[in-house]
């Protein structure tokens, strides 16, 4: 990155911090709605601004975690290999967890809700295997490594 960008982005990354500070400062320090002060219920004027705010940062994130990948894929062609690797590898993972993941409505008594659907037990048990896959492949990862220290 050359100095000028990056001055422009701590720059940047400065005021955002600093209208950050402010908001939470004037989030605990500042007036509240009428009808609520003294009570265990008392909201910050604010409270809507700093959520707004904290959506805004979220989205910025996003935009930013998007956008940054797909330059550096641009000005670096050779590390698009290894991410297209990353996302087919996610893809079979993701994929063996759905098909590992029941449908099968479950038998609940005095339930009255909407999502005990096969569709969402589906998505539920994909999210879960996935990460049941991908804890087990983290210790045997840390495993692997630690025994392999002491045959090298």
């Amino acid at each position: 990155m050359t100095s000028k960008l990056s001055k422009i982005v701590t720059y940047f990354l400065y005021a955002l911090m600093l209208i950050s500070v402010v908001l939470v400062i004037l989030f605990y320090f500042g007036k509240v709605v009428p009808g609520t002060e003294d009570t265990n219920f008392e909201e910050p004027v604010i409270t809507k601004t700093i959520l707004l705010w904290a959506g805004i940062l979220v989205g910025l994130t996003a935009v930013l975690s998007l956008v940054f990948p797909l330059i550096n894929v641009v000005t670096n062609p050779k590390a698009a290999k290894g991410t297209l690797f990353t996302l087919i590898g996610a893809a079979i993972l993701i994929f063996i967890a759905w098909i590992l993941a029941s449908d099968a409505v479950l038998d609940m008594p005095h339930y009255e809700g909407k999502d005990n659907v096969p569709k969402t037990l589906k998505l539920a048990g994909t999210g879960l295997f996935t990460t049941y896959i991908l804890a087990g492949l983290a210790i045997l990862s840390i495993l692997y490594s630690e025994i392999a220290k002491y045959f090298k």
